[in-house]
């Protein structure tokens, strides 16, 4: 049940087959362009090519979206009881970096068949069946309780919600309960929330690609790609030793010895044998080394010991993508009213965490998960690898492991609830207060071990482990004047399993903590996360010009740490069938914050769409 193919053909001859009882189609769309370009020059996460490219890749006024598209609603009556409905979505932006951005792609904003479903009734029960959007939560600018459809974060979160949602398969049932109540039960299909780069080929020059994703699959700074040019530098020091000591027996001396002199060495000469080795990606920036501020590969695993180079001698790396056999979310939903005008829900969702978690492990070349085994000569720690026979993997045994990146979803348990009412205050008029409340049991969050990682243990150094997470939305909502509606918000994640843990450390590249999925990045240190992160929104919107034709709509987040982000959009009606729009988006502030680091993406769009029926 549930499988994506079969799920898809079901549900479409549900549709189908009662074409011949429909008494009325109607058809209506809109023709539309968007044309976006860049605000700033200078280079966007994940695009340089080499470690040392500063270059600016893109100039101010360059494009960054040219994106035309054609949007038929077709609705009609299927029978006496039921309807149907269907949103058809020919898109393409010329500007997309592969085809996975310019056109078609199933489960995203630019699939063709965005929804597809039936409404019918059976006793007491609406029912929808078919491909939709269901929307739990209602919060400005984020996604809390609007957790039943995935998110495509292709644009982040520029594009409405209503856009950026990704219809899923489902079957959905509501029924009303006394005066004021409903309830509502949800069985849908499990789809992931989209992220640029978050794939085998990183999609290099995307706009939106976060420093956590280049952490992983960036073509300098990602840990895909700086695996392998780890172990073409192994390959080197494997050569040097080849003569003299076999390099799986420099059990004495560290990165950082080697640094500091021992066998003459120095930074320069670790540099110059990164460098004769081709490397492009952050192996070291330099012969700049701090290893107690680290910004290159190197500098974080300065504890390693020379032997466990000898293991990561041939080694390769790959990107696996894990679905669930099990594709099935279930949720439950009670909506009430009070007396008094307090309206309220109680949700539940058992479901797939829809952000992808990427764990990584090494195996043979027979699929066959390794073992990594650590010695301690000295004081200083060596590793190496091991299959279930007891065969070591590196230079000196001529077996050459492989480090999997794993794309997986794991099951959480949602527990949400939210409410608003309207206060009559003497100095505001009445003003609207509302919340959303959701607790998460076992997500998924990165744990940086950094004793780990400074000896050369990567499995170890990053990791994915559970933690419950406790999100909410406080907002109040106003109306000034005549028609101004004024919105704030005060927006708090916590981690309740939040790892901060130095206790031990003797080392300097030592201890454990919860890195920062959207930031953490080789060049800000692997960025330790916040325990409670806390964000603060306001919104305006407004209609203007003759009969109200116009609107215009100004949100912005402000992120603790520095980041900010401001999007202003314009929307107007020349006539019934042509309308306009522009939209500019601003990101300004810490570059190692969630909007921060998306400065050199900042950009204005302009958009035309013409609407028929």
């Amino acid at each position: 049940m549930f499988k994506r193919t079969h799920l898809s053909l079901a549900v479409a001859a549900l549709v189908v087959l009662p074409v011949a009882a429909m008494a009325e189609i109607e058809v209506s769309g809109y023709v539309k362009n968007e044309t976006s370009a860049f605000t700033s020059s200078g280079q966007m996460t994940g695009q340089g090519t080499t470690r040392t490219d500063t270059t600016t890749a893109n100039d101010a006024g360059d494009l960054m979206k040219f994106e035309n598209s054609v949007r038929l609603f077709v609705n009609g009556d299927v029978g006496e009881e039921s309807s149907f409905h269907a949103d058809i979505n020919m898109i393409y932006d010329s500007k997309g970096v592969n085809s996975d951005y310019k056109g078609h792609r199933n489960y995203t904003q630019n699939d063709w068949i965005r929804e597809l479903y039936v409404d019918t009734t059976a006793g007491d029960w609406d029912f929808r069946i078919g491909k939709q959007q269901e929307v739990w939560g209602t919060a400005d600018g984020i996604k809390l309780l609007d957790i039943i459809n995935p998110t495509d974060f292709r644009e982040l979160n520029q594009n409405t919600m209503e856009d950026a949602r990704i219809p899923v398969f489902m079957v959905k049932g509501e029924s009303d309960v006394g005066e004021n109540g409903n309830v509502q039960f949800v069985i849908s299909q499990a789809e992931e929330n989209k992220i640029a780069g978050l794939n085998a080929n990183g999609d290099s020059g995307h706009a939106f690609i976060m420093k956590g994703v280049d952490s992983i699959t960036g073509q300098v700074n990602g840990f895909l790609n700086v695996a392998p040019e780890l172990a073409t530098v192994s390959g080197a020091f494997f050569a040097a030793y080849g003569s003299g000591p076999v390099l799986n027996s420099v059990v004495n001396m560290t990165v950082q010895n080697y640094v500091d002199g021992a066998g003459g060495g120095s930074a320069a000469n670790l540099f110059g044998v990164v460098s004769a080795t081709g490397a492009v990606t952050n192996l070291m920036d330099g012969t700049s080394w701090d290893q107690s501020d680290p910004n290159s590969a190197f500098e974080y695993m300065s504890n390693a010991s020379f032997s466990t180079f000898d293991t990561f001698v041939g080694a390769t790396s790959t990107y696996r993508v894990d679905r669930p056999d099990d594709p099935v979310n279930l949720g439950l939903r009670f909506r009430n009213s009070t007396d008094s005008g307090l309206n309220y829900s109680l949700n539940y969702l058992y479901a797939y965490d829809s952000n992808p978690s990427v764990g990584i492990h090494w195996e043979n070349s027979s699929g066959e998960k390794l073992s990594v085994v650590k010695s301690v000569t000295s004081g200083i720690t060596t590793v190496d690898l091991q299959d279930s026979s007891s065969n070591t993997y590196g230079g000196v045994a001529g077996l050459a492991p492989i480090l999997v990146f794993e794309e997986k979803h794991y099951r959480s348990h949602y527990l949400g609830t939210s409410f608003d009412t309207a206060v009559e205050t003497k100095a505001l008029g009445p003003v609207v207060l509302r919340g959303e409340f959701l607790y998460q049991n076992d997500a998924r969050v990165p744990v940086v071990n950094r004793t780990n990682l400074g000896h050369g243990d990567l499995v170890g150094g990053l990791t994915v482990e559970k933690a419950d997470m406790f999100k909410y939305v406080l907002g109040a909502d106003i109306m000034v004047g005549t028609n101004l509606m004024i919105s704030g918000q005060f927006i708090q994640a916590i981690n309740l399993d939040f790892v901060d843990d130095r206790s031990g450390c003797t080392e300097v590249n030592c201890g454990s903590y919860t890195g920062d999925a959207a930031t953490l990045h080789l060049t800000n240190g692997l960025q330790k996360g916040e325990e409670i992160d806390n964000f603060l929104s306001l919104f305006f919107s407004k209609p203007f010009g003759e009969s109200q034709l116009g609107r215009w709509n100004n949100i912005t987040i402000y992120e603790e740490g520095g980041g900010w982000w401001n999007r202003f959009d314009v929307e107007y009606s020349f006539s019934d069938q042509l309308v306009g729009t522009a939209e500019l988006n601003t990101y300004w502030g810490d570059e190692n914050t969630t909007f921060g680091q998306f400065e050199e993406s900042s950009n204005i769009q302009l958009g035309i769409k013409y609407l028929f029926d």
